[in-house]
This record gives C-alpha cells, structure tokens and sequence, in this order.
C-alpha cells in the first residue's frame, strides 16, 4: 500500500469532514487493488440524518487513488417523502456540512477554478425545484460581480456582534459556509436573539426570531438605510421561496448562550 498516498487522502477526508471515522476502511479498500471503490456512511447534522457515499477512483498511470466526489442524501422528516440527493465533485471543494447546508436550500461561499484553471469565488446554491442531468439539483452561481457583498449588507442590521472584531470575523465565517448563525440584534427597544443566513440572489440577509419565524430586515434597518420598493419586492419574494423550502423546520427557543455556543461550534464544521 502506498502510505503516502492513505495519508493524503486521510487528510482529505478529514477536510471534508468526515474525521477519522472512515480511515480504516478506506485503508482496507486501498489494499484490496481495486480499480474503484466506494465508502458509505451516515452523518447526524443538527438533529437530520444525512446518507453519504464516498467515490475513490485509482489512477491510470500509478497506483495511487484519488477522492473524487461524494453522493449525499439528506433524509426527509417525513418519511413518505424522498430525500434529497445530490452529488458533490471535489474541485467545488464542498464539505459534509456544507451539502447539508446547501440540500437546506442554503447558499455556501467558495473559491473555485474556472475551465481555464483561474481562479474565483462565487456563492453556490442549488435550485431544490429543478433537477439536471445525472438527477442533480441545478447549481445556481453568484459572482462576486453579481453585486453581493456580505459583509455590507450586514452592516446595515443593528448587530450586537458587529461591534466586535473576532465575534465579526465568526459571523461572517459562518454565513459563508451556510450556516443559520445566531446574534443579538435590536427591535422595538429591546434585545433579541436573531438568526441569520446569507441570501445572496437577492443581495440580502434572511432573518429569522428566535422561534425560527421570518422576520422582516424593513423593520431592523439602521436608520437611513431602508431599502427602495425594489429590495423589498426581492426580499419578500426570496423570503417566500426560503420559507416553502423549510416550511418543516422546527427549533426550540434558544437561550442566548445556547445559541452562540451552538453556532460556534458550526463554524468549525
């Protein structure tokens, strides 16, 4: 067996998040020759089981292997329903969490290469109402021209976490991988716990209570900042669309230290 070539793909595996768990068998299938192989297993992501199988392919030329892509079902609450599926390739250099979050309907930040091998970043979000060849969901792209700047749009919320650099630097960390990340936001006078996620088809940030039920970002706006009648038509149209995707999304009323200590601990996933 090449040893050199399990600790480069145990490495991999361990970047797209997948530990150790999977380091003995993938060393077994190694030592068998085969041309290709294949390794399954199941993740708990927030409460959801998500399926995974793990495509690794021996070169042409050697015998090294390489980690390809990876399949991930991500199982319906309800169980009369399909899950969703979708395959992930590894120069999209997408992790475990991340296709959790992006099968959520969430968008996820990545640096990527074009045909050409240059290099640029683009958000990733997959279209959940439309399937293309081999049953993927279509992946919709935005550039960093398409106009969305995340950390602009956030400093038009009254963000408690803004007013700190590191706590800054997690948010903006998290909402780039997908996450729905809490913080403490101002409404009516009164301090809230907020979650937050990234929208940026429509330039914006989805903002939900602390019950998880859409909050309006025209009611949190600092002042002289409020969108034109354009933005609003967007963001109600985008919010719409976000709700029908996680309409059977449920969470508990966090505490304040539940919930950043929770999403710290996402950031790192």
């Amino acid at each position: 067996m090449d040893q050199e070539n399990y600790e480069f793909l145990t490495e991999k595996l361990k970047y797209t998040g997948f530990e150790d768990k999977l380091n003995a068998k993938l060393k077994e299938e190694i030592k068998s020759g085969k041309e290709s192989f294949s390794i399954g297993t199941t993740l708990d992501i927030e409460g959801k089981k998500m399926d995974v199988d793990l495509h690794f392919k021996k070169s042409a030329i050697s015998d090294r292997y390489f980690f390809n892509k990876f399949d991930a079902s991500l199982r319906n609450e309800n169980p009369e329903l399909e899950p969703k599926r979708h395959t992930f390739y590894q120069n999209q250099g997408v992790t475990a969490k991340e296709a959790y979050n992006l099968l959520e309907g969430r968008a996820v930040f990545k640096s990527l290469t074009d045909s050409d091998k240059e290099p640029y970043k683009a958000w990733l979000q997959l279209d959940l109402s439309a399937k293309e060849d081999k049953n993927n969901f279509q992946v919709n792209q935005y550039h960093e021209k398409y106009g969305f700047n995340l950390e602009e749009v956030l400093k038009k919320l009254p963000i408690k976490e803004l007013k700190d650099e590191t706590k800054t630097e997690w948010l903006v960390k998290a909402l780039q991988k997908g996450n729905t990340y809490p913080v403490v936001m101002e409404r009516k006078g009164m301090e809230e716990v907020m979650f937050l996620e990234a929208n940026p088809k429509f330039k914006s940030i989805n903002v939900y209570d602390a019950s998880m039920n859409s909050v309006k970002t025209t009611e949190l706006l600092i002042k002289d900042q409020k969108p034109s009648a354009r933005q609003e038509s967007e963001e109600l149209s985008g919010k719409k669309k976000d709700l029908k995707q996680g309409e059977n999304r449920e969470a508990p009323e966090p505490t304040l230290s539940q919930a950043v200590s929770k999403a710290r601990r996402g950031v790192n996933m």
